[in-house]
């Protein structure tokens, strides 16, 4: 026989989210409640302040997509309370079906072992997931949320802009002069491996043993907004791994976190920022380039992902207008390159919006806007190998051409 269809009010899935201190007593992941003939397994209760879950929902292109969910979590495992099973994986389902449908939840996805709805209320989205085996059933409940942000102030085992998770302890950090790291980065669909080198700070956090361990996804969007509030970009991100890059005071700064709940390993690399000489080439000089090779490089700083030029480009667009001004006939396209971190169509962008901040700067210097032209390639016109802090920064160059 079937058992009837479980009710439980939003008010209680509301209550529990809220309320802490019934979780010494929770044996379900409400609304969703338990089949009388099923226990809850010891420690079969799991239960995180913020944690992610992959959810089947029907495509009708590819069959069925997955969908990644974080936010409020729980999981309820639960057993026979005798040893053999009493309901088949179908009747399992049928009735978490059933509740989901009574709740008001929509359902996404259903098979002989699994169901997947969700409900929607006041703006707050919440996913709802059952699998069963007969002798095993998984209920997961996930209130879509972001992530407290919890990292405490940096200390003195810390890399000086990143704390720590609470209820973490760090082991002795590692400094380290010169040295190099390998981070993986995502172009698109395609992911690859980047070698940076520079100054190396890395150290590793265990959580302390009289508090729960912090769920993983917990602890990468909490370090993933703290770069991000550094203006820095998320460059690469699974279950356990963070890749990321931002610019600190003219310092290119990359960010390699690891994480199994329990242990936390952070590793960073300040890139020493190419520069092609201690002063700015002159005007001279950048006329014999054109004239021996038709074009010549600039390095010239801008802000981190941006194509506002730093002070310190200045000098150098003092002396191009200078050659410019000396040879009145004399036509220039200004043109953009990156090196290949990041999303190719983004870096031509952003190499095109450079170029175009040049000949801008050009123009404020009384340079006729007629005589100059811009143009953006992102990455695909390297001096080097992108595989090397030493190659990336040839690459990130603006190049005067001569039309």
């Amino acid at each position: 026989m079937s058992y009837p269809p479980m009710r439980r009010s939003i008010g209680a899935l509301v209550l529990f989210l809220a309320t802490a201190a019934a979780h010494a007593a929770q044996t379900t992941c409400p609304p969703l409640g338990e089949l009388p003939a099923y226990q809850l397994r010891e420690d079969g209760l799991r239960l995180r302040n913020h944690d992610m879950h992959r959810f089947p929902v029907a495509d009708p292109d590819i069959g069925v997509a997955w969908k990644e969910v974080a936010g409020r979590y729980c999981q309820a495992i639960y057993v026979p309370k005798d040893d053999d099973a009493p309901m088949s994986d179908l009747e399992i389902q049928e009735n978490y079906r059933a509740q989901m449908r009574a709740l008001g939840a929509t359902v996404l996805n259903t098979d002989q072992n699994s169901s997947s709805a969700r409900f929607d209320k006041d703006g707050v989205k919440t996913w709802f997931h059952t699998w069963s085996q007969e002798n095993l059933i998984e209920v997961t409940v996930v209130r879509e949320q972001s992530a407290a942000q919890v990292l405490t102030a940096p200390g003195a085992s810390d890399y000086r802009l990143f704390g720590h998770m609470p209820g973490y302890v760090a082991d002795k950090p590692e400094r380290r002069n010169f040295d190099e790291a390998t981070l993986r980065v995502r172009d698109g669909d395609d992911e690859r491996e980047v070698t940076v080198q520079g100054a190396r700070f890395s150290v590793a956090y265990r959580a302390d043993e009289r508090t729960p361990a912090t769920a993983d996804a917990d602890i990468h969007a909490n370090y993933q907004a703290a770069v991000k509030k550094l203006g820095g970009e998320v460059l690469y991100t699974d279950p356990n791994w963070t890749s990321a890059r931002f610019v600190d005071n003219g310092q290119v700064v990359w960010l390699k976190l690891y994480s199994q709940e329990t242990l936390i390993e952070l590793t960073v690399i300040e890139e020493k920022p190419f520069q092609a000489s201690i002063t700015p080439p002159q005007a001279d000089a950048l006329r014999a380039a054109l004239d021996k090779d038709g074009r010549v490089a600039l390095y010239v700083n801008f802000d981190f992902a941006k194509a506002t030029l730093k002070p310190d480009a200045q000098p150098v667009i003092e002396q191009v207008a200078a050659m410019l001004q000396a040879d009145p006939a004399l036509r220039l396209s200004i043109e953009g390159h990156t090196d290949d971190i990041g999303g190719a169509e983004a870096n031509r962008t952003l190499s095109q919006q450079r170029a175009q901040g040049v000949v801008a700067a050009l123009a404020a210097k009384g340079i006729a806007a007629e005589r100059l032209s811009a143009a953006g390639f992102g990455a695909d016109k390297p001096l080097a190998g992108n595989d090397s802090s030493e190659g990336r920064a040839k690459n990130r160059r603006v190049e005067l051409v001569r039309r």
